[in-house]
Parts: structure tokens; C-alpha cells; sequence
């Protein structure tokens, strides 16, 4: 699944239900194995939890990863082998593959879910020294994402757009033709702005995260959040929303024509890694 550009939310909110479904998706067992250690790890990034606060966090964060290898890995593992059917065709259906983003996201919801209360009890109980680290590790996110993504000209964000799609490309497929090349050239440029849209919008998901948190302990501050974790469509742009569509009709073109172009070795390949990876995931399962 690397080779799906999905924006990873480097936000303590959605650290843990990016973590799950993406340490899945790379050196999966390894990765899932190790979970216990890397969420928290990855935490501090973010936030400086004290003794108590992190022993209150270990059970929780241990039942979600048990909820999570026993309910959604075998969900994973099926949509893996769907996917490997339809990229067997000669020229995989776009419909199809659209198919398969909208239940990667559905995956990513249902983690969305299972960890709202623990991250409301969690940010109900942080001091205010806590909270100012947390927006200031949001503050340098957003400025090394701008530097990196917004403040070079356009035509060099949709040529360092091009590369980074070859590089996620290549390790699933192999050396690429001219053909593939250029189907991710015009899949690059067909983005535009696309980066502007995405910091724009998540800066404005991200004010709306400040206004709650700045209502932590106000009664209705759970519904607050609930719906900023669960719902994050419903705090689209209009802008937003209707690139987020094209984007995706766009995406599901170029796997479609990159496996179209494909020649027999490369289809070997990426067979391969993705039984690789099923097998993988299914070492990963635990009793419910």
C-alpha cells in the first residue's frame, strides 16, 4: 500500500489509527509486531505524557491493538486478495479499484471509532504546558509541510509530484517503462494545486481541533470531538471536496493505466509482494 499516496495526519488525534492501518502496509510484520512500543514511541513526538498518564494509556492502546489483529486484520488480508484479482486483469476496472480506496478509508473510519473515547478521556486530562507542546509540534509540521510542498513553484511541486509517485511505484513494479512514466507525468500535472488544497484544509481542521480543545472540559466537548475524528468530511472546503473526488477518479486512472502498460515480469512482481504481504498478515492474526 505504499504505493497509494495516502496523507499520513501527523496529528496525535489520528496517530494511532494511521499507525495501525499503515505499519500493515510496510514490513507488516515487523511493524505489527512492535506496535506497543511504536505508538508511544511515535506519541512523544507530539506530547510529553507523564508516569501516570502513560500508564493509564498501556491497557487501552493494548485492548485496541487486540481489537485491531482480531477484527481487522482478517478484513486486510480479503481485501488484499480482491485487489490481487483485479490487478490480474489485462486492464483493471477503474469502478473496481475506486472500490478498494473507499474501503481502505472505511478501514481507516472504523479505527477512527474504536479510538474516540480513549482520545477524549486522554486530551480532557492534559495540562495546559501539554496542550501549548502539542499545537507547537502541530506549528512545525505545518511550516516543514509548506516549505516542503507549497513554497516551491508549481511547476516544481508537480515535478517533485512526479518523482515521489515513481519512487513509491517501483518497488512494486519494478523498473518502469516510458509508457508508465508518462501516464505518472500527466497524473502530476494533472493535480495542479492539489498541495495548496490539502495544507488549506487541514489548517482548517486544525482550527477547528483548537476551538475544541480550548473547550476540553465544557459538557459538549466529546460530541466536539467525536465528530472532528469520525467526520472529517464534513470539514472539507467546497474547494477541498470536490478536488478530493477528482483526485481519486484521477488516482484510480493512473493504477489502471500503469498496470494497463505492464509488461509480464512487472505483474510478476507485484504479484508477488502482495502474496508476500497477505502472508504476512495472516501470521499477524490473534484469537478475538
Amino acid at each position: 500500500m505504499n504505493l497509494l499516496r495516502w496523507p499520513i495526519l501527523k496529528t496525535l488525534l489520528l496517530l494511532l489509527c494511521v499507525s495501525l492501518l499503515v505499519s500493515a502496509c510496510s514490513r507488516a510484520g515487523l511493524a505489527y509486531r512492535n506496535l506497543d512500543w511504536l505508538v508511544p514511541w511515535r506519541l512523544n513526538d507530539y506530547l510529553n505524557l507523564d508516569s501516570q498518564q502513560q500508564a493509564w494509556l498501556k491497557p487501552r492502546l493494548e485492548a485496541h491493538l487486540q481489537w485491531h489483529c482480531s477484527a481487522e486484520l482478517p478484513r486486510y488480508i480479503d481485501w488484499l486478495q480482491t485487489t490481487e484479482g483485479i490487478l490480474n486483469q489485462p486492464q483493471p476496472d477503474n469502478r473496481q479499484l475506486l472500490e478498494q480506496f473507499s474501503q481502505f478509508d472505511a478501514a481507516l473510519k472504523r479505527i477512527s471509532v474504536e479510538i474516540t473515547p480513549t482520545a477524549i478521556e486522554l486530551l480532557q486530562g492534559l495540562n495546559d504546558e501539554q496542550i501549548n507542546e502539542f499545537y507547537a509540534a502541530l506549528d512545525e509540521d505545518n511550516l516543514e509541510d509548506r516549505q516542503d510542498y507549497l513554497e516551491p513553484p508549481l511547476a516544481l511541486q508537480i515535478s517533485e509530484r512526479r518523482e515521489r509517485m515513481q519512487a513509491r511505484t517501483k518497488p512494486w513494479l519494478g523498473r518502469l517503462n516510458s509508457a508508465q512514466t508518462d501516464h505518472i507525468a500527466d497524473w502530476a500535472n494533472g493535480l495542479g494545486e492539489q498541495n495548496r488544497l490539502w495544507l488549506e484544509n487541514r489548517q482548517q481542521w486544525q482550527t477547528q481541533l483548537r476551538a475544541a480543545f480550548a473547550q476540553r472540559h465544557s459538557a459538549d466537548f466529546a460530541e466536539q470531538l467525536t465528530r472532528l475524528l469520525q467526520q472529517r468530511e464534513a470539514f472539507y472546503s467546497d474547494e477541498y471536496r470536490a478536488n478530493y473526488d477528482r483526485s481519486r477518479q484521477a488516482l484510480a486512472l493512473l493504477f489502471g493505466q500503469l498496470l494497463g502498460s505492464a509488461d509480464q515480469s512487472q505483474r510478476e512482481r507485484l504479484g508477488h509482494r502482495l502474496r508476500d504481504l497477505r502472508k504476512d498478515l495472516s501470521e499477524q492474526q490473534c484469537k478475538a
